[in-house]
């Protein structure tokens, strides 16, 4: 079926407001937002920005009275994926919200101009990475049917930053859809990914499955579709050849015991590294409907085992070990962990933050900061923090060797209420002197020190030196395993990306010696060139010369307006989807949008074959006619109207739509709790006009290449987007100071 252009366009006007989500569905005196608290995102750390994917966000509106708003959370159907890049500084005064927005990447397939994802949302999950790609594998799917078809069980969404490998002429940056081989699929949740970039592998180990091993979704309250199993499994994914990645599937043995959300951290021992698994816990209070331990009594009993044995896998010999240890804080899954080598690398400290112990949400959750110093296998407490900056469910990196930065998380539930991140989504911690700092500038950094009470315990100074080299006091629990320890890792393999600039800037030439960048053609190949564009351009140019004169004989013949305005819209049609211009006007009746307003928002051609980098701030020229929009006063984002603060996510332009079109919204406005297994309800005329434009896009929608635009304007997969090219508010850094109070705010789940 062929639709109009004036139909497509009708279609898009009446279907993209109405996706529900805190990035369009502003309050009427809203002029800023905030992030409260952020359940169980997916993250992973790519050379020198971190990228969060997935979970659920919940928001914080500043009002323009100075007061902060009720939170709200209407889900991510857009399909965001946020990112800090290193280079940006924050203190307690700075609303990071701003900055992690200010280089959105939408999963769209037609970026943010589409407005919806056809990749669903999923909570929980893993971000599996090297230094120049990621994978977004498991996590349970948030079903909307009335926008996206649920993914096969073997779908598998990739993004590939950098080339790395053999030369490849046609790569390019961008999402690509991908299958699971190897006897993997994606239905598998609440476990623990772990990225080796020096190995170029990733894991993804245990969780919970259904109890057919079947899909899993987030908000639904039938058994056959929780995850309330726990997975036996470890998943692998090696990247060492890019295009080539391979998936497998490695069942535990008997001794490892699943479990649900512990931590996996890689340390650079042995041959190719072993992988650490910390806590994790049996019968979550996450695993059942009214979030209470289906067997509280066996969790209690069992789960503190997860953090006084150590289990271990040997990468190179794929083989488990466990080691006892002395100490540590007892039953506790969904925090996080790093690791920070002496420099000597005498010993290997893995420092462990946060969570809680999966059973009562309502109790305090922790803020502690635990050491586990290995080879001794002794466990430190050099933090003990305060029960309203504790956090569970966030993810950690280290931008530096001294520091360890959180993302993310949530606080416990008090009765029926949830209180916001205290000091923020993103806090910042000295691992060196074990406190938590008010900043982070990325011309402020020094080498790792060994924490002062890890000395105590195992020798040395902070350089290293450790005097234990083996697990006190039990000894080595196998021969094996302390062979392993033995033998030393090669050091050349680890790369680091630091330091990092004062402000974001694309890469010149990176070429790490783990991950190797290649040129985009050979010398060879760029000599070849001129033999084969030349040929190609006469050919060209002759085909062009024959459709001229074949269109100006055709013009000379019996004229018919309604053929000629058919053929002009499907061409317009096109036009629109691919992100070109339009050969002449379109007028929508119902929006009163005509092309030569939509056409200002277009970016002209790149004529750069180079490989194209994230733009840290790119800026979209405004309307002919239009003024200059003031920006808020202390706020990181610019209403599209002093009188209509509601935005429209259609292109880049402040006016793109009119103000009738503006205002069509969902038909409820449910919404989502935590814990909520309720889908957001969508109009009739929405569910039509979706489906309609899914049909006249199919073609764009299933590409399986990677999608990443041939020229600026596009803006399509995969591109980062910078919040001026989104009709919302959220045009610039957020700064407003009824951020400082978010965290006082309350809500009601």
């Amino acid at each position: 079926m062929r639709l109009s252009a004036q139909l497509i366009l009708g279609i898009c006007l009446a279907s993209l407001p109405t996706v529900k989500c805190q990035f369009n569905n502003w309050q009427d005196s809203q002029v800023n937002t905030s992030i409260c608290f952020w359940l169980q995102p997916r993250a992973a750390l790519v050379r020198d920005t971190i990228y969060l994917d997935g979970g659920s966000i919940w928001w914080s509106p500043g009002l323009a009275d100075g007061s902060v708003g009720q939170p709200v959370n209407n889900g991510n159907f857009q399909g965001y994926i946020l990112t800090f890049n290193l280079s940006e500084s924050f203190s307690t005064d700075t609303n990071v919200t701003g900055i992690m927005v200010k280089n959105l990447m939408s999963k769209a397939r037609g970026g943010f101009a589409s407005g919806i994802s056809t990749e669903p949302n999923y909570y929980d999950g893993g971000m599996l990475a090297n230094d120049a790609e990621f994978f977004l594998y498991g996590g349970t799917l948030f079903e909307a049917k009335e926008l996206y078809d649920a993914p096969g069980g073997d779908a598998v969404l990739g993004y590939r930053r950098y080339a790395y490998g053999p030369e490849k002429p046609l790569w390019q940056k961008g999402f690509t859809g991908g299958h699971l081989d190897g006897g993997v699929n994606r239905y598998v949740a609440y476990g623990a990914a772990v990225n080796a970039p020096s190995e170029n592998k990733a894991w993804y180990f245990s969780g919970l499955t259904s109890p057919t091993r079947g899909p899993i979704v987030e908000n639904s309250a039938k058994e056959a579709v929780m995850a309330a199993t726990v997975s036996d499994t470890l998943i692998g994914l090696d990247m060492s050849i890019q295009l080539e990645e391979k998936w497998s599937n490695m069942t535990l043995p008997p001794k490892i015991k699943g479990r649900s959300n512990a931590e996996v951290v890689w340390v650079p021992v042995g041959k190719q590294g072993i992988l650490v698994v910390l806590g994790g816990v049996l019968y979550p209070e996450w695993a059942t409907v009214g979030h209470k331990s289906a067997n509280e009594t066996a969790s209690t009993l069992e789960s503190p085992e997860f953090m006084r044995v150590i289990d271990i896998y040997d990468v190179a010999s794929k083989e488990w070990y466990q080691q006892p240890t002395q100490g540590g804080p007892g039953a506790m899954a969904r925090g996080c962990a790093v690791v920070a080598p002496a420099s000597d690398f005498s010993s290997f400290n893995i420092y462990y933050y946060g969570g809680f112990d999966g059973i009562h949400r309502s109790k305090n959750y922790s803020d502690q900061v635990w050491v586990l110093s290995l080879p001794s296998f002794t466990w430190t407490l050099i933090s003990e923090g305060r029960p309203e900056h504790a956090r569970s469910g966030h993810k950690c990196f280290m931008p530096y060797p001294d520091q360890m930065m959180a993302f993310g998380g949530y606080t416990s539930v008090n009765g029926t209420n949830l209180a916001c991140l205290d000091q923020g989504p993103v806090v910042n911690f000295n691992l060196t002197s074990g406190q938590w700092m008010d900043s982070y500038a990325p011309s402020r950094f020094a080498p790792y020190g060994v924490h002062s009470s890890v000395v105590r315990v195992v020798g040395g100074d902070s350089s290293g030196g450790a005097k234990v080299t083996s697990p006190l006091p039990s000894g080595w629990s196998s021969k094996e395993l302390g062979d392993i320890f033995a033998t030393p890792y090669d050091k050349t393999k680890l790369t680091h990306h630091w330091p990092y600039p004062t402000t974001p800037s694309p890469p010149a030439s990176p070429t790490p010696s783990a991950v190797t960048v290649e040129p985009s053609t050979s010398p060879s190949l760029r000599a070849a060139l001129p033999l084969i564009i030349v040929p190609l351009v006469f050919v060209a140019g002759l085909a062009v010369a024959l459709w001229y004169m074949c269109v100006r004989r055709k013009r000379r013949g019996p004229y018919s307006a309604s053929d000629s305005t058919a053929v002009d819209s499907s061409r317009n049609v096109i036009m629109w989807l691919r992100g070109q211009r339009w050969s002449k006007q379109l007028t929508v009746s119902e929006s009163h949008v005509t092309s030569n307003e939509l056409e200002g928002s277009r970016g002209e051609p790149d004529t750069t074959p180079e490989i194209r980098y994230e733009m840290p701030d790119n800026q979209v020229s405004e309307l002919s006619g239009n003024p200059p929009l003031a920006e808020l006063h202390a706020t990181g984002f610019v209403p599209i109207s002093t009188t209509n603060r509601r935005p429209s996510y259609l292109a880049s332009e402040v006016s793109y739509a009119s103000e009738k079109s503006q205002q069509i919204r969902w038909a409820t406005e449910e919404k989502l709790s935590l814990g909520s297994n309720e889908t957001p309800k969508i109009s009739a005329g929405t569910k039509a006009g979706l489906r309609e434009f899914q049909q006249a896009i199919a073609e764009e929608a299933n590409m399986k290449t990677p999608v990443s635009p041939s020229i600026a304007g596009d803006r399509l997969y995969g591109d980062v987007m910078s919040p001026s090219s989104m009709i919302s508010p959220m045009q610039t850094i957020v700064s407003g100071e009824a951020g400082d109070t978010a965290k006082e705010k309350l809500v009601k789940i």
